[in-house]
């Protein structure tokens, strides 16, 4: 039976070449991508040799050669280390800790060939006597790796049930969405058939109710779009069709749409558009919908009188070896308290600290929601490769610090 070689490593690229140099020799390979996977399937394969990885997403090579080590079955198995670091006492820490050899990345097939032989062997080489002191000291070490693997663990089944209850949230808003639009239809259907009513022709008060209706209808059709925007920016591919996209004339098209709200609600509105900004690419609907959120949330969180502007520019500077546009949404309202600055771009978030003291309107100051507008702002920026965030003094509707809104786009 060929030799199993255990390849502790993350990055798939070395992983499958490591398994092609070796299983090209006949040794069996088995991968493991993370220190802890690579730990657990040492004890429970016992492997003939171990390639470990130095720098690995959970813990690092030294510390999951150190808690391999500390198995009675793993004592004398050799262990190679290998790792792109340029770290000058790496090799001396490597044999250190019970490492055999010590390559370097980029892997030299010969290389790799000879040390294998080599080591399976020779074998473990062992560290000699060991002092009390070293004995103490690796005695602590192997509690605090111990302790660590815990702590790991238990956050891996925290992070497992949040992604559980992330997709419960999805699931929930699809589900809901698509069981509103039946009645839906149907509520505007006979809405319609109200219209044909002759005891209704002529009648104000009943000309009154259908507009009520119509109104709470479309308000409710708005919130299940909403919805249905969610579930479709986390399902969208990245098999994007983007043209040229003037941010400009999204910017003034979006004044123009709140023109009758900024002159009822006394708001100064302010926009400040660089006369060279240049187009980006993208989906001109999507980054409508988007810019607009944003604006109407600021809309929404600054009183009567207050101030509202929107500067679109070019950054100066390349950031990620690319150019970049970058948009400010500027508002004099509440503010958004600092722990919840991050979170409001989660689904069903809101920047007021009570709920139910908004009103029903959207246009109205604190006008209602359902925590989905920033979500879908920010799916749609991230969908174009660009980054939003917010900057805010706090929430205070007294001394109003306002908040600003930072979008960066990808020329």
């Amino acid at each position: 039976m060929p030799p199993t070689i255990l390849n502790v490593e993350d990055n798939p690229e070395n992983r499958s070449l490591v398994r092609r140099i070796l299983e090209s020799e006949d040794y069996q390979v088995i991968d493991a991508i993370s220190a802890m996977e690579g730990i657990k399937k040492a004890v429970d394969l016992t492997p003939d040799l171990i390639l470990m990885d130095i720098n690995l997403p959970d813990l690092d090579g030294f510390t999951a050669v150190t808690r391999i080590r500390s198995f009675d079955h793993l004592k004398t198995i050799p262990i190679v280390a290998l790792t792109a670091r340029s770290v000058g006492d790496d090799r001396e820490r490597a044999k250190a800790i019970g490492c055999d050899g010590y390559l370097s990345k980029p892997v030299d097939f010969d290389e790799l060939i000879t040390a294998v032989a080599h080591h399976l062997s020779v074998g473990h080489e062992g560290m000699g006597q060991t002092t009390p002191r070293e004995y103490y000291l690796q005695e602590q070490s192997l509690t605090l790796i111990e302790q660590l693997e815990q702590k790991i663990s238990e956050l891996k089944v925290a992070y497992e049930r949040l992604e559980h209850l992330e997709k419960v949230k999805s699931d929930f808003i699809s589900i809901v969405s698509h069981e509103l639009r039946t009645p839906l239809t149907l509520i505007s259907s006979y809405i319609q058939m109200f219209h044909t009513l002759p005891e209704l022709k002529g009648s104000e008060a009943g000309a009154e109710y259908i507009a009520g209706l119509n109104r709470g209808t479309d308000r409710l059709q708005e919130i299940v779009n909403d919805m249905v925007s969610v579930v479709r920016m986390e399902l969208a591919n990245r098999n994007r069709v983007f043209v040229p996209v003037s941010t400009r004339n999204i910017i003034k098209m979006i004044e123009k749409e709140l023109a009758d709200t900024v002159r009822n609600r006394r708001l100064n509105f302010h926009t400040d558009i660089a006369a060279d900004l240049p187009m980006v690419h993208g989906d001109t609907k999507q980054l409508h919908s988007a810019l607009a959120r944003i604006v109407n949330n600021a809309v929404k969180f600054t009183p009567d009188g207050g101030f509202i502007s929107i500067i679109a520019r070019r950054l100066p500077d390349k950031i990620e070896e690319r150019s970049w546009i970058e948009i400010i949404v500027t508002d004099t309202g509440v503010g958004i308290a600092l722990d919840k600055q991050k979170l409001i771009f989660e689904k069903f978030s809101t920047a007021e600290e009570n709920t139910m003291l908004h009103s029903s309107s959207k246009t109205e100051f604190k006008g209602g929601g359902i925590g989905l507008g920033l979500t879908i702002a920010k799916g749609v920026i991230e969908y174009h490769d660009g980054k939003i965030w917010v900057e805010s003094g706090g929430h205070d509707p007294e001394k109003l610090p306002g908040s600003k809104f930072y979008i960066h786009l990808p020329v």
